[in-house]
């Protein structure tokens, strides 16, 4: 009895150490998934920045 009693927490041990690579690696995702955010926001800025300077050139040249 106690070889399957010993089988048995081996088996939970393996299940609990999957689980926690399963949250690992959610937690990566997550991580990486905050950063595209932050460029997607410094991508945007940098277009209106760009635009806005375009747009005092453009009006530099009197064009509309």
């Amino acid at each position: 009895m106690s070889d399957w009693f010993t089988l048995g927490l081996q088996v939970q041990r393996d299940l609990l150490k999957a689980q926690q690579a399963q949250i690992d690696a959610a937690q990566k995702l997550l991580d990486a998934g905050r950063d595209v955010v932050k460029f997607q926001q410094a991508g945007q800025k940098a277009a209106q920045a760009n635009l806005d300077a375009w747009k005092q050139w453009s009006s530099m040249w009197g064009w509309k």
